[in-house]
């Protein structure tokens, strides 16, 4: 298995740091990509299980759930992939040991997991597009779709809201437990972006607009605010290292 030297340049990721845990046998190395400042953390082991994440630092300003409905959004198609659900093409031909997406308080994070080497890398290719070409900017029924839109069940009957998250957080705030949860957050973290719903409150999804959305997008989806991970990936050219 080779080994990075500290200092090089690999594929435009200088090697920052590099050091060996006792307790997971690994190399672990830190670069940084020289032109967009990306991130990575590379651990070098003798897993036969190959993953990888791409990370986004996104702190909410509210409770209207935003980055919950970009992560559900990106998945819907993207430049190189322009299917309506590449994430359930993935889910049904793909060989992954795991592939999801989460949203957290403060960050959002899309990991993908294969001991296929050809698997790995279309996973790894589809996830990166699908970040950092969506097609919500061409498409504005896929932020309807995931988030909310107006839907009319029939003539003379009142309008109501509808979408993937909106319906999904319905259905989580309809837990006692979820919203003693929301509530002891605000208590416990006034002043911080802690005490908003990351996920969205079905009484604040519906006052996100599709601009707010795809500006959330073009802040906080870029390389310079990402940190992607390598788990035992291991680095094999050596023609690509650049002084």
């Amino acid at each position: 298995m080779s080994s990075l030297i500290a200092g090089e340049v690999y594929s435009g990721f200088q090697v920052i740091r590099k050091e060996y845990i006792r307790e997971i046998e690994s190399s672990v190395y830190t670069l940084e990509h020289q032109q967009s400042g990306a991130r990575l953390l590379y651990v070098q082991n003798q897993d036969d299980n190959k993953v990888f994440s791409v990370t986004f630092r996104t702190p909410p300003a509210d409770s209207t759930g935003v980055f919950h409905i970009l992560e559900h959004s990106v998945l819907c198609g993207s430049d190189k992939f322009p299917v309506k659900e590449p994430f359930v093409e993935l889910l049904k031909g793909s060989m992954k040991t795991f592939l999801n997406a989460f949203t957290f308080g403060d960050k959002t994070m899309y990991p993908v997991a294969s001991q296929n080497d050809q698997d790995f890398a279309n996973l790894m290719e589809v996830y990166l597009d699908s970040v950092f070409q969506p097609n919500i900017y061409s498409q504005p029924e896929i932020f309807e779709q995931e988030g909310w839109h107006y839907e009319l069940p029939h003539s003379g009957d009142e309008l109501i809201y509808k979408g993937v998250v909106y319906n999904e957080m319905k259905g989580s705030y309809s837990s006692p437990v979820t919203v003693l949860i929301d509530r002891i957050k605000k208590s416990l973290y006034p002043g911080t972006l802690y005490r908003h719903s990351s996920g969205g409150d079905p009484q604040h999804i519906p006052a996100l607009t599709y601009e707010q959305f795809l500006e959330a997008h073009r802040n906080y989806y870029h390389p310079s605010n990402s940190y992607l991970s390598l788990w035992r990936f291991e680095y094999r050219s050596t023609a690509a290292v650049y002084p």
